[in-house]
């Protein structure tokens, strides 16, 4: 780590290293204030959205955090910025796990938050304990593919999602998830062959029961107020082809059984 942190320059630098998941979050609310974010090639897929949903569904105030494929860190970020008391930071593209361990230098987080660059297995490398919030966000269904090149196929991919979320119930008290519906986000590759929100959740909820309390399910959903997250019904659990893939993914909010 170095001794001082780097120029905004170097970290809009590193923020735009092109990758297959480069530019894919907007700056978290401490770092515009440090940021140009003009200069940054960011594609947003709905932080803010998606933050102002768990932050009414989970307490943050004085939490343990861990992020798994946090790419560079706005919901980390953003949770010690509302007074999370620490993070693991754990990212595999070594640019964007550096953009998070020199920000978080700039904002004199760099005691709070861990950074490692590595991608997981989620058996024997799973190295934290006694966790109170957990957020997974679209990481999984890249399993085969940006880590553990062992999966080949949908079916072991889908095997391997669910012994991942099962293994963290006795680490992590609570657990913030989404999962895209084709695996590496190949459209050709679908993990489920209707591609309807029903189906992903009765996956989900069904593989995990034995290590998992479903607290909230969230969906987005286009409001007078542009898109919202709200909690699942039976209006809303309706594929929304015009919202896109991503805006169907649901946000599963989770409770481990074994840490109650």
């Amino acid at each position: 780590m170095l001794n001082k942190p780097m120029i905004n320059e170097q970290l809009v630098e590193l923020y735009n290293q092109a990758s297959k998941h480069s530019s894919y979050q907007i700056l978290a609310e401490p770092l515009r204030k440090l940021i140009p974010e003009n200069l940054l090639k960011t594609k947003s897929r709905f932080e803010q959205e998606r933050l102002d949903y768990i932050l009414k569904k989970v307490a943050i105030s004085n939490s343990r955090i861990v992020e798994i494929g946090g790419n560079t860190g706005y919901f980390t970020f953003e949770l010690i910025h509302r007074g999370a008391s620490s993070a693991v930071f754990i990212e595999g593209n070594q640019a964007q796990a550096l953009f998070v361990q020199e920000a978080a230098i700039l904002l004199g987080f760099q005691d709070r938050i861990d950074v490692r660059q590595k991608y997981l297995t989620f058996s024997e490398d799973l190295d934290f304990t006694d966790i109170d919030v957990c957020l997974v966000m679209n990481v999984l269904h890249h399993v085969g593919d940006d880590y553990f090149n062992e999966i080949q196929n949908t079916e072991s991919a889908k095997d391997h999602i669910l012994f991942s979320l099962n293994q963290l119930s006795g680490r992590c008290k609570s657990l913030v998830f989404q999962l895209g519906f084709n695996w590496q986000g190949n459209i050709s590759m679908p993990l489920f062959e209707g591609g309807q929100k029903r189906e992903l959740i009765d996956f989900v909820t069904t593989g995990i029961d034995d290590f998992w309390h479903v607290r909230d399910i969230g969906i987005a959903v286009s409001s007078d107020l542009g898109i919202v997250y709200e909690d699942l019904n039976s209006k809303n659990i309706i594929r929304m082809d015009a919202l896109g893939e991503f805006l169907n993914r649901p946000i599963f909010i989770l409770g481990s059984k074994s840490l109650d």
